[in-house]
Formats: structure tokens, C-alpha cells, sequence
């Protein structure tokens, strides 16, 4: 995992972290809450369905919300 940028409305997180693909499935990014609790706190009431306009490293993305860890207090959220 390296360390990833990731913007998100009016939201920007210098210390996402990008996962490549495992055997289920594709890239996940790691969003620290330490980072923005505001956007947490957002991402808390989406539900798996909405898809999230993201620019991630520069490029534009859509991302879904995977699930929050909670033992290490970030939201998963997985590559479309």
C-alpha cells in the first residue's frame, strides 16, 4: 500500500492509502479518519449504492463505500 491523494467534493486527504487488488475483487483505498472527521462523519451516512465523484492521484474516479474498520478508525472504500 502507498500513500494516495484523494479529493472529494471540497474535502482533501494527503494520507489515503491505495490497495491493489485482492481475490475478491479490486483496488480499495483506505481513508484515515484521523484525516478529515468531516468527511467521515459524511461518508458514515451513505449507503454501499451511492457512487462518490472522487479525483484520486490526479485522476477522476468513482468510489463506493466498502465498509469502516473500526480497529484501525478509517472507511474502505472500493474502485469503480
Amino acid at each position: 500500500m502507498g500513500k494516495s491523494t484523494v479529493r472529494i467534493g471540497s474535502f482533501e486527504i494527503y494520507d489515503a492509502q491505495l490497495s491493489k487488488p485482492d481475490a475478491k475483487g479490486g483496488d480499495t483505498l483506505r481513508i484515515p479518519c484521523k484525516s478529515d472527521a468531516g468527511l467521515c462523519m459524511q461518508l458514515d451516512g451513505w449507503d454501499e449504492k451511492t457512487s462518490i465523484p472522487a479525483i484520486l492521484d490526479g485522476r477522476h474516479s468513482i468510489l463506493y463505500k466498502q465498509h469502516y474498520d473500526k480497529g484501525e478508525d478509517a472507511w474502505i472504500m472500493r474502485l469503480e
